[in-house]
């Protein structure tokens, strides 16, 4: 699905003495259906507050984002979202949290045991089906949460930098399973990072965000083939120049 993000603005209130504090404006972008855009920018820029507008759950001040054409007005399931917390339901197994939503849809039984398994040896759960969110470390309950948004088979893919918990292994194993899900075009994918190689190696575009208020300091395109080469030249010139205009976007 392409998106339309149309003069995004937003602020929070603050005290009463003080004026109301604004963390995006006039934010405008095009995302093609099924590209892959990563978003990178200071900590506090506001992506994370643009990540949830594109999920319906907050409403900007003024501006609008379209999907396919239709504008978003609240959550829907064929967006999905990664937090970077975990967002996990603690009484509820690593099966039974990564089910939810598809029993909320009425899936039969069968379909979503084989979903949930092909989930749980993708993200490297597998022993741990019955293990509850207290049993597992920071990293294992970014798996879970990963997992329960991979299958839903979403149509856009809304991810807060959710493989910053993530030891290096699984970080790159999970990097390169996302490739190759993309790779077959099955969904629209917004992916905030602060880690430039991430971006280079995931990405179609890189949006480097300037600081609070947060505006589109610069859009530069990945035009390296697949599957991309973290050590080539190439690669290395095109992370560096991401860093040089993040640092620049960050004074």
């Amino acid at each position: 699905m392409a998106i339309e993000i149309k003069e995004i603005s937003k602020s929070f209130p603050q005290n009463e003495q003080e004026e109301d504090l604004s963390i995006l404006n006039n934010i405008s972008l095009h995302i093609e259906d099924r590209e892959f855009v990563s978003l990178v920018g200071p900590s506090g820029c506001g992506k994370s507050t643009l990540l949830r507008i594109l999920a319906g759950l907050l409403k900007p001040d003024s501006g609008q984002i379209l999907v396919d054409g239709r504008a978003i007005t609240r959550p829907e399931s064929s967006r999905c979202m990664v937090f970077q917390d975990y967002v996990l339901f603690p009484w509820m197994t690593v099966s039974s949290n990564i089910a939810l939503g598809l029993q909320v849809r009425k899936k039969d039984k069968e379909y979503v045991h084989k979903k949930v398994q092909w989930a749980i040896e993708l993200v490297g759960l597998n022993g741990f089906e019955k293990a509850y969110p207290h049993q597992l470390s920071g990293g294992m309950k970014q798996r879970v949460s990963i997992a329960r948004a991979l299958v839903m088979n979403p149509e856009i893919l809304l991810m807060d930098e959710p493989f910053g918990a993530l030891d290096s292994f699984t970080r790159m194993k999970l990097q390169d399973e996302l490739v190759r899900l993309c790779g077959k075009k099955e969904f629209t994918t917004v992916f905030i990072t602060h880690d430039c190689d991430e971006a280079v190696y995931l990405s179609d575009r890189v949006v480097v965000f300037s600081g609070s208020p947060a505006e589109v300091k610069e859009i530069l395109p990945v035009d390296l083939p697949r599957p991309r080469n973290r050590t080539s030249p190439e690669f290395i010139a095109l992370r560096n120049q991401i860093l040089k205009v993040s640092v620049s976007a960050a004074e």
